[in-house]
C-alpha cells in the first residue's frame, strides 16, 4: 500500500519531477562549462573582471568602482552603465570572495526563472503539464545556453527571474483579486530590483505599465505608477547620472593618449555623453537625434534594422519559440526597448543582437510571456474548432500540452541547428591540459649542438603560464595587463588593461599578442612595441621573468639603465661557429653563450648573434627560447623580447649581424634540473628551433 500511494505521488508531481531533472542536468552541465572556461582564462577583465572589481570595490568602501578601459578607477555610471543590481551580491561575495561566486549566483538566477515561468503557466493553463514543458522549453532555449555558458556575469541577466516574479505577482493578484499589503511592497521591490538590472530596463517598465493600463484596467493606478516609475529612473539614468560621470571617462582618457604619446588621437566617442552613442552614428550623435531620424527616416530605420546578420538573429531568436511570440504582440511589445538598442545599431564591426550575446537577456522572458499567452489564445482557437466539427472531447488543457510538448521539441532541434553550448558541451567545451607542455620525443633524444628540431609553437595564452603569473601577484599590487587575466586578478582597487598605465602600475604584465585596446581605439599594432622599448629601458621597471607569450615587469626606482640596447644591429662579426648552425628560412646563428647554471628567481643572461644569409621573408615570424626538462619532458618557453619589441626579424637587413641579449628568469614556479635551451622561430604555419645546450637550473 505504502508502494502504491509512493506511486501516486510520484506520478501526481511528475510534471515538477521532470522540470527539476532538466534544470538539475541544465545547472551541473553549464557549472562545469564555466568553470572550465573560467580556468581557461576565457573570462576576462571585460566583462566578469569589471563586474567583481565592482563588488570587490564596494564591499571595500569604493561605491562601484572600477578601473576603465584607459585605466582611471571611476564610478561604474562613467561608463555608461547604470546597473546597481550589483549590490545585492555583495553580502555573497563577503562570504565567498571569489569571480566565479557572481557566475554561479547568475546561473543559479536563470535557472529559478524556469519555475516562475512554469508557475504563470499554470496560472494561465490551468494544466501542470504544459506549464512543465514551457520551463523545459525556456531551459533549451538555445539563447539560454549561451547565456549561462558564455557570458559570465551581467547584471541584465541576474534581473530576469526578478521580473518575471513580479508579473507572476501581479497577474496572480489580478485573476484572484486578493492584493495584499505585503503582495504589493514584494512587488514593487521586484520592480525596482529588475530596473537596477540595467539603464535601458525601466524602459520595460514603462511598455508593462502601458500593458496593464490597457488591458488590465481594474489596475489603471498601477499601470500609471509603472509608467511614471519608469520614465522618472529611465531619465535619472540617461540624463542626469551617465553624462554628469562621463568627465572621469574623458579625463582618464586624455590622461592615458598623453601616456602613450597620443594626445592627437579624436575624443569624439569618448567625449560624447554616453559613450556607446557612436554605435548609431548614422542617425546622430544625441539621443534626440538618435530617437527622431529612427523615427522620420523610416527607410534607413528599416535597412538598419534588418541588415547585415539581422535577419538571421531574428530567426535564431523567434524559431525556437514557433514564432508564437508575434501573435501576442501585446506581451512582445515590453522588450521593444532592447530590440530597438540591439538591432539599430550603425557602427561596424559591433555584434549586439547575436543569441550568444548578453544584451538579448532581457528580451528572453518577454518572449516566454508573450508565447504562454499566444498558446493559450490558440489553444482556445483550437478547442472552439474541434468542438464545430464535433471533437468536444478535445478540451483546452490537452490542446495547451500537446502545443507545448510541440514547444519542447522545437527547442531541441533549434538547440541543435544553432549549437546550443548547453546540450552540445560535449563537441564545445574545451578543457585544455592542466599542466605544463611536454615533449617525450624530444626530452629522449638525444640532440647535438645544431640540431633544428619541430618543438611545438609558442602559445598564444598559455595557461600554465597564466596561473603561475596569477599565483605570484601580491593581492595589493596596481596591474597593468592583458583582458584574460582580468577575472582571475580583478579583486584589487586598479587592474588596467595593458598598455594602460603601464608607466604607473606596481606590475607591467606584457602579452605580446595583445590587441584588445588597439583594436578599441584603432591604432597600429606597433604601440605594445613601443611600450615595450620604453619597459625595457626605463629606470623604474625590471624584468621579473617572462613565460611563453607574457612577460612580468615590476616597479623597482633606480634600476640601473642599460648601457646597451638588448639588440645590436652588426655589419660584421667575429664569427666564431663555422659553419654557421643554419636555423630556417635562410637565418643562421653565427656565436652564443649559454649560463651553465641559473637559480630559480635570478636573473641570467644568453647572448645569440643571429645572421640573415638569405632575403626569404621573415614576415610575422616570432623569435623564442624553450627549455625541455631532461627528466619529465616539461616545456618552458618565453617569446624573445628583444627582437619582438625593438627590430623585429622581418626588419632584419640581408647578410647583416644581429645580437639579441635575452634576459633568461627562471621562475620559482620552474622545477629544478637539467634542462635542453633551444631557440626557436614561428609564424603560427611553420616552426623551427635549434639546440644550443643544457641549462642547469637550481
Amino acid at each position: 500500500m505504502q508502494l502504491k500511494n509512493l506511486l501516486a505521488k510520484v506520478l501526481r508531481y511528475l510534471p515538477q519531477i521532470l522540470l527539476v531533472t532538466v534544470a538539475l542536468i541544465h545547472f551541473v552541465v553549464a557549472l562545469r562549462m564555466n568553470w572550465a572556461s573560467y580556468d581557461n582564462f576565457d573570462f576576462g577583465k571585460f566583462d566578469l573582471g569589471n563586474m567583481t572589481q565592482m563588488v570587490w570595490n564596494t564591499l571595500h568602501g569604493r561605491f562601484m568602482y572600477l578601473t576603465d578601459y584607459f585605466g582611471t578607477n571611476l564610478p561604474r555610471w562613467a561608463m555608461s552603465h547604470v546597473d546597481p543590481i550589483l549590490l545585492i551580491f555583495v553580502p555573497i561575495f563577503a562570504l565567498f570572495p571569489s569571480p566565479m561566486t557572481l557566475v554561479i549566483s547568475q546561473l543559479l538566477l536563470v535557472i529559478s526563472s524556469a519555475f516562475i515561468l512554469y508557475l504563470i503557466s499554470d496560472l494561465k493553463f490551468k494544466n501542470k503539464w504544459a506549464a512543465s514543458f514551457v520551463g523545459i522549453s525556456f531551459l533549451l532555449y538555445p539563447a539560454i545556453g549561451y547565456l549561462n555558458t558564455r557570458t559570465s556575469f551581467h547584471g541584465v541577466s541576474a534581473a530576469i527571474p526578478f521580473f518575471l516574479l513580479a508579473f507572476y505577482i501581479f497577474e496572480r493578484g489580478y485573476i484572484n483579486n486578493d492584493m495584499t499589503l505585503k503582495k504589493w511592497i514584494l512587488f514593487w521591490l521586484l520592480v525596482v530590483i529588475t530596473m537596477s538590472g540595467k539603464e535601458q530596463i525601466p524602459l520595460y517598465i514603462v511598455m508593462w505599465g502601458i500593458f496593464i493600463a490597457i488591458f488590465r484596467q481594474k489596475q489603471l493606478k498601477t499601470g500609471v505608477a509603472l509608467v511614471i516609475s519608469g520614465i522618472l529612473w529611465f531619465l535619472m539614468a540617461f540624463v542626469v547620472i551617465i553624462p554628469s560621470n562621463a568627465h572621469y571617462r574623458v579625463d582618464g582618457y586624455v590622461k592615458f593618449t598623453e601616456s602613450l604619446g597620443l594626445s592627437d588621437a579624436s575624443t569624439r566617442d569618448v567625449a560624447l555623453p554616453n559613450y556607446f552613442l557612436n554605435r548609431y552614428e548614422a542617425f546622430g550623435d544625441s539621443y534626440t537625434d538618435v530617437v527622431i531620424s529612427s523615427l522620420l527616416d523610416h527607410k534607413l530605420a528599416i535597412k538598419v534594422f534588418f541588415g547585415g546578420d539581422k535577419p538571421d538573429n531574428l530567426i535564431k531568436t523567434f524559431m525556437p519559440l514557433g514564432f508564437l511570440p508575434l501573435a501576442f504582440p501585446q506581451l512582445l511589445l515590453l522588450s521593444a526597448p532592447d530590440f530597438f538598442i540591439n538591432y539599430m545599431t550603425t557602427a561596424g564591426g559591433i555584434g549586439t543582437s547575436e543569441i550568444y550575446n548578453h544584451r538579448v537577456s532581457m528580451i528572453i522572458p518577454v518572449l516566454f510571456l508573450a508565447a504562454i499567452y499566444a498558446l493559450h489564445y490558440l489553444g482556445s482557437l483550437l478547442e472552439s474548432l474541434f468542438a464545430r466539427i464535433g471533437l468536444r472531447k478535445i478540451k483546452l488543457g490537452k490542446i495547451l500540452v500537446a502545443l507545448s510538448f510541440l514547444l519542447v521539441i522545437m527547442n531541441l532541434y533549434t538547440s541543435y541547428i544553432f549549437n546550443n553550448p548547453v546540450y552540445l558541451w560535449l563537441n564545445q567545451a574545451v578543457v585544455r591540459r592542466v599542466f605544463a607542455k611536454s615533449d617525450v620525443e624530444i626530452f629522449n633524444k638525444q640532440l647535438k649542438i645544431g640540431d633544428v628540431v619541430s618543438l611545438s609553437e609558442l602559445d598564444n595564452k598559455d595557461r600554465e603560464c597564466a596561473e603561475k603569473i596569477v599565483q605570484n601577484i601580491p593581492d595589493t599590487a596596481s596591474i597593468s595587463g592583458p583582458d584574460y587575466l582580468g577575472a582571475h586578478l580583478s579583486m584589487r582597487e586598479t587592474y588596467a588593461i595593458f598598455p594602460a598605465l603601464y608607466n604607473q602600475a606596481d606590475y607591467v604584465i606584457v602579452d605580446v599578442f595583445s590587441q584588445k585596446i588597439l583594436n578599441i581605439l584603432d591604432v597600429e599594432s606597433d604601440l605594445v612595441k613601443d611600450v615595450v622599448r620604453n619597459l625595457l629601458t626605463s629606470p623604474y621597471y625590471s624584468l621579473e621573468y617572462g613565460c611563453g607569450n607574457m612577460f612580468v615587469f615590476k616597479k623597482a626606482p633606480n634600476r640601473q639603465i642599460l648601457d646597451l640596447l638588448p639588440i645590436q644591429e652588426k655589419n660584421n662579426y667575429e664569427v666564431s661557429i663555422e659553419p654557421k648552425l643554419e636555423m630556417f628560412m635562410g637565418l643562421e646563428i653565427a656565436d652564443f653563450e649559454l649560463p651553465q647554471t641559473l637559480s630559480r628567481g635570478e636573473h641570467g643572461t644568453a647572448k645569440i648573434v643571429y645572421y640573415r644569409g638569405s632575403s626569404k621573408s621573415l614576415d610575422d615570424y616570432i623569435m623564442f627560447n624553450s627549455l625541455v626538462n631532461t627528466k619529465t619532458g616539461d616545456i618552458y618557453q618565453a617569446a624573445n623580447l628583444p627582437s619582438f619589441a625593438l627590430k623585429q626579424p622581418e626588419d632584419w637587413e640581408f647578410k647583416k649581424y644581429y645580437i639579441e641579449y635575452l634576459d633568461i628568469t627562471p621562475p620559482t614556479f620552474l622545477e629544478p634540473g637539467t634542462y635542453k635551451y633551444l631557440v626557436g622561430m614561428g609564424n603560427k604555419v611553420r616552426t623551427r628551433s635549434i639546440y644550443l645546450g643544457d641549462i642547469t637550473i637550481n
